[in-house]
């Protein structure tokens, strides 16, 4: 892409790096995530429903006016930012442009870091990222994301500091040399990346039940899937970040018996609702439709790293109802979603 505001080595490091963060899936998953560069004038950000994976060979950027977005933000105007936009494509801007101006370094990079999720869904989250960080940070509390996240950030964070723990969503990182943001954010991910979860017990081996349309995910990373632990089977049923409602729904169903999942189903089919992409049978796993798309099967991976490294001896704080239906009716991610 062309710019009047950026070097075109600028351009190029820059999608350099995003296409580098959009490929490691422990950070990013689908048309999750998103990176931006700022000039005096204007914002190179990811357009809504674009894949970062694809920095470098499709078009993923938008330009955007700065200022107006900053005058809208101080203003608390709730906007899409289309009447902003500078660059010459049909991309619209990313439904989280507004935290991206807020945020006053030339670089942030936002990703759905799966370490960082979660470490930040418990109660208790802040005394423990605390503890594991060892620098300073902006915790700042769960919000919808796009205006609504942007004006807790506004009112939580300080200035200063680079690192911004989103709660039940995910983690930032803002900085003015490129290089050392990317490094400050992939040392955060992994100070954050202790699996706690992966223990099985391989005396359980019950034989698959055979659920039409859909298929049960043998490999042995899913292994976890067949667990009896109550806490870790009860927390299959829960949503804890954004993505996962998006494209998974509110909590991937749960049953213990193959008469409930076909009655479920049935139930599904008369009323003309669409079959959830995964299902999980007690002690048997999980079960993935043949229909799936690229974005939920990597949306339900990444729901796998989040239960591997939680922990669950703390009181964990999931998306209640009202949270979960104001994602799901949600203009901007149903854009997003079509598109990605």
């Amino acid at each position: 892409m062309e710019s009047n505001n950026f070097s075109q080595q600028e351009i190029l490091d820059f999608k350099n790096i995003s296409q580098k963060l959009g490929s490691n899936s422990s950070l990013v998953q689908a048309a999750g995530g998103n990176t931006s560069m700022k000039s005096s004038k204007s914002m190179l950000i990811k357009a809504s429903g674009t894949w970062l994976i694809n920095s470098n060979k499709e078009e993923v950027f938008v330009e955007v006016n700065l200022d107006s977005i900053k005058n809208k933000i101080d203003l608390e105007i709730d906007d899409n930012f289309s009447k902003d936009i500078i660059s010459k494509n049909d991309l619209r801007p990313s439904i989280e442009t507004s935290f991206h101006a807020l945020i006053d370094f030339k670089y942030v990079l936002h990703v759905h870091s799966t370490s960082t999720i979660a470490n930040a869904i418990s109660l208790n989250s802040e005394i423990r990222l605390k503890e594991m960080i060892k620098e300073d940070f902006n915790y700042i509390p769960y919000a919808r994301p796009g205006f609504p996240l942007t004006m807790m950030i506004k009112k939580k964070f300080n200035s200063k500091n680079q690192i911004f723990i989103l709660e039940n969503h995910g983690l930032i990182v803002a900085g003015n040399e490129l290089q050392q943001t990317q490094d400050l954010l992939l040392d955060v991910h992994q100070k954050l990346d202790i699996i706690r979860n992966n223990h099985f017990d391989a005396t359980i081996q019950n034989s698959e039940s055979f659920i039409e349309n859909y298929s049960l995910k043998n490999d042995k990373k899913y292994n976890l899937f067949k667990t009896v632990d109550k806490k870790i089977f009860s927390a299959f049923s829960k949503s804890f970040y954004p993505d996962h409602v998006i494209f998974l729904g509110p909590g991937i169903p749960t049953f213990e018996y193959v008469d409930d999942v076909n009655n479920f189903l049935s139930n599904l089919k008369s009323k003309n609702i669409n079959p959830p992409p995964y299902f999980i049978l007690k002690e048997i796993g999980l079960y993935e439709i043949s229909s799936v798309i690229p974005a939920a099967r990597e949306m339900m991976d990444c729901f796998l790293e989040v239960l591997l490294r939680i922990n669950f001896q703390d009181e964990l704080k999931n998306l209640s109802q009202p949270q979960e239906n104001e994602l799901l009716n949600w203009d901007a991610e149903i854009y997003r979603q079509s598109i990605s």
